[in-house]
C-alpha cells in the first residue's frame, strides 16, 4: 500500500544520534583517554580533547563513510571528550594510592568511585545548562572554537590528514628509540641527549633533553603558557640550584658528589618549592572564582521554572533537556556508590554504626562538594577558559583525610570522584555550548554523556596499572625517579605525608605557596600552577616542551595564527597521540613478555 507523501511542514531532523556517532565517539574516546592519561602522568597537565575528537570526527564520517552530518559527528566528539576528560581527574590523584608504601589499592572499588563521580558530574550539570548557555550566554570559548570545526568537514578532514601523518611519523621515532627492545636487536636511537657533557658544563647543572615527539607536541599547543613552563624549569635549575652551590646553602663544602649534588637540591629545595607554588597558585585560583561561584549560586536561585527544560523550537514530540529525574536517579547511585566505597576504605572495626555514620556523612559532603566545585568549574570555564580544578580536588582531600579519621584510602577515593566529576561538569558545558551554535538537541548529547562517560575511567584505571606493571617487578613504572612522574599525584602524595605525620615543611612549602599565589595573581589564569609544576618536573621533559612552545610562537608570527591553526596544531596533535599509543603498546607489549 502506498503511504501518502509527506507534508511540507513536517519538519525532518538531520542524522544526530547514529550507530555511526556512537561507535566512533567511543573508539576515538578510548585512544584518546589512553593518550591522554599517558600525557597527564608525564606532565601533570594535558589539553583539550574536544578538538581532536573533532578533527577524528570528521576523518571517520567524511573521509572513511563518506557520510555524517554536523550535529552528527558534535555526538562524536561529545561522547569522545567525555570518555577523555576523565582521566585529568584519574592520574591527578588515584597514583597516590600506588606511591604510598602502607595503602591497599583496589582497582575495582576505585573505578566505580570515578564512575560515579562521572555520573555524578553530568547529572549536576543537567539543570544549569539553560541558564548559563542560553540566558547568561557565556562564552565557553573551547567550545566555540570546536563549533567552527564542525562546521568545516573539508577543513576537518585536511585537518585529520595531518594528524595521522605526524601520529605516524612520532610512532615510527618511538619504535627506532626502543628497537633494542625487540629480541636479537642490541642498538637504538638514544631516548636523551646529555648537551652539557657536549658543553662542559658543570655536573650540577642539568642539560639533558629527552627526544619526546609527544612534549613537543603538548608544548606546541600550549604556545605562550608553554614558554613560562619553560621559564620555571630554567630557574629551577640553571639559577636556584647554581646559587645553592656557589653560596654553600646545600651540603656543607666538600660533603657532597658533584656528580649528584642538582638532584638532591632539587629533591630538597626547588620541588618542595614548586610544590608550595602548585598549591598556592591553585587555592589563589579559588579564590579568583569568587564571582564565577556568586554568578553560578544566583543562576541556580532564577531559573527554578526552567530545570525540565524548554520545547521552544523542538522538534515535534522531543524533549530539548533530559528530564529532571535523570538528574535525582544519577544523584542516589552515585551516592550510594559514594557511601559503600567509603565504608569498605574504613571498614566497619569495632563500633559498626559509628563507621556506617561517617561514611554516609562523607558520602554527603562528597556529593555536596562535588555539585559546589562542578557549578563553580561550569561557570569559570564559560567566563575564562580555565578551571581550579587542582586546587578543589586539593582542598577535597585535605578536608575528607579529617573526615574520615586520616584514613588515605577513602579520602583519596572519594577525592578523585570528586576531580573527575568537576572534569566531566566543564567538558559537558563546553560540549552544550557547541551543540547551541551548530544547532545539536542538549538532550541528545546529556543522554549519550550519561550513558558512556562511565568508560572514560575504566579506561584511565587501566592505562595506569598497565604503566605501573611496566616497572622492575612489575611495580613501580611511574612516580620521582621514573620517565613518569605523575607530578600532581606526587605533589599530593607530599602533603598527605606530612599531613598524616605533623611535619609539615611550612618554610618552603609556605615561600613556594606565597610565590604561587602572587604569580596567579598576575592575569594569566593558572600561571602559579604552570611555574610550580615546572620547577617539579624534571629538566629532561621540560626543555622539549618549550621546544614547542617556541616553535609555536615563531611559527605564529612568521606564518600568521591561521596557518598554526590548520597546519600545526593538527600535526602536533598528532605527534601527542602517534607517541602516546605507540608507547601504551611498548608497555602492553612488555607486560606480556613479548618485549623485553
Amino acid at each position: 500500500m502506498l503511504q501518502p507523501p509527506s507534508s511540507s511542514n513536517t519538519v525532518t531532523p538531520y542524522r544526530e544520534v547514529t550507530l555511526a556517532a556512537i561507535v566512533s565517539g567511543v573508539l576515538i574516546g578510548v585512544g584518546m583517554t589512553a593518550t591522554f592519561t599517558y600525557a597527564g602522568m608525564t606532565l601533570g597537565f594535558s589539553t583539550s580533547g574536544s578538538t581532536v575528537a573533532a578533527i577524528l570526527g570528521w576523518g571517520v564520517l567524511r573521509g572513511l563513510l563518506r557520510r555524517g552530518t554536523i550535529v552528527e559527528n558534535n555526538i562524536v566528539q561529545t561522547i569522545a571528550s567525555s570518555l577523555n576528560t576523565t582521566a585529568g581527574g584519574v592520574v591527578f590523584t588515584v597514583p597516590v594510592l600506588l606511591l604510598l608504601p602502607d595503602v591497599e589499592f583496589n582497582f575495582w572499588q576505585v573505578t566505580a568511585a570515578c564512575v560515579a563521580g562521572a555520573i555524578l558530574g553530568v547529572g549536576f550539570v543537567i539543570p544549569i545548562r539553560k541558564q548559563m548557555i542560553d540566558i547568561e550566554r557565556l562564552l565557553f570559548p573551547s567550545g566555540t572554537a570546536v563549533a567552527t570545526i564542525l562546521r568545516s568537514p573539508t577543513e576537518g578532514i585536511a585537518k585529520a590528514r595531518l594528524m595521522l601523518f605526524g601520529a605516524l611519523f612520532s610512532a615510527l621515532v618511538l619504535v627506532l628509540k626502543n628497537m633494542d627492545k625487540f629480541p636479537g636487536i642490541s642498538k637504538s636511537l638514544p631516548g636523551t641527549v646529555d648537551l652539557g657533557s657536549w658543553l662542559h658544563l658543570p655536573p650540577y647543572i642539568a642539560m639533558t633533553v629527552s627526544l619526546s615527539l609527544f612534549a613537543v607536541g603538548i608544548g606546541f599547543i600550549a604556545g605562550r603558557n608553554g614558554l613560562f613552563v619553560l621559564a620555571g624549569g630554567a630557574v629551577s635549575y640553571w639559577v636556584i640550584t647554581p646559587l645553592v652551590v656557589a653560596f654553600g646553602w646545600g651540603p656543607a663544602s666538600g660533603a657532597f658528589d658533584p656528580a649528584t649534588v642538582g638532584d638532591m637540591i632539587h629533591s630538597e629545595t626547588t620541588r618542595p618549592l614548586g610544590i608550595g607554588m602548585l598549591l598556592g597558585g591553585a587555592l589563589m585560583g579559588v579564590v579568583l572564582t569568587f564571582p564565577a561561584i556568586k554568578a553560578a549560586l544566583s543562576s541556580l536561585k532564577s531559573t527554578p521554572s526552567q530545570r525540565n527544560g524548554d520545547r521552544e523550537g523542538a522538534v515535534a514530540g522531543e524533549r530539548e533537556e533530559m528530564p529532571i529525574g535523570v538528574l535525582y536517579t544519577s544523584v542516589a547511585l552515585a551516592l550510594v556508590v559514594l557511601f559503600f566505597v567509603t565504608l569498605s576504605g574504613l571498614g566497619l572495626g569495632e563500633d559498626p554504626i559509628a563507621a556506617i555514620v561517617r561514611s554516609l556523612v562523607v558520602a554527603i559532603i562528597g556529593s555536596l562538594w562535588l555539585w559546589f566545585s562542578g557549578v563553580i568549574i561550569a561557570q569559570a570555564t564559560g567566563m575564562t577558559d580555565w578551571t581550579p580544578l587542582s586546587g578543589l580536588a586539593l582542598l577535597a582531600v585535605v578536608v575528607l583525610l579529617y573526615l574520615t579519621g586520616k584514613s588515605v584510602v577513602p579520602a583519596i577515593v572519594v577525592g578523585a570522584a570528586i576531580s573527575v566529576a568537576c572534569s566531566l561538569s566543564a567538558d559537558m558545558m563546553q560540549d552544550l555550548k557547541t551543540g547551541q551554535l551548530v544547532g545539536s538537541r542538549p538532550a541528545s548529547q546529556q543522554l549519550v554523556q550519561l550513558v558512556f562517560c562511565g568508560l572514560g575511567p575504566l579506561v584511565a584505571m587501566s592505562v595506569m596499572m598497565l604503566i605501573w606493571k611496566t616497572g622492575p617487578g612489575g611495580q613501580g613504572g611511574f612516580g620521582p625517579g621514573t620517565d613518569i612522574a605523575v607530578p600532581q599525584a606526587d605533589a599530593l602524595r607530599a602533603v598527605i605525608e606530612q599531613v598524616r605525620t605533623g611535619q609539615m615543611d611550612w618554610v618552603r612549602y609556605g615561600s613556594g605557596a606565597m610565590v604561587g599565589g602572587l604569580l596567579s595573581l598576575s592575569g594569566l589564569p593558572g600561571l602559579g600552577v604552570i611555574v610550580g609544576i615546572s620547577m617539579y618536573l624534571g629538566l629532561s621533559i621540560i626543555l622539549p616542551y618549550g621546544v614547542g612552545a617556541v616553535a609555536r610562537e615563531t611559527l605564529q608570527r612568521a606564518k600568521g595564527i591561521e596557518w598554526c591553526e590548520a597546519k600545526g596544531i593538527p600535526l602536533a596533535v598528532g605527534l601527542i597521540v602517534g607517541d602516546g599509543l605507540t608507547t601504551l603498546l611498548f608497555a602492553l607489549l612488555t607486560v606480556l613478555g613479548v618485549l623485553e
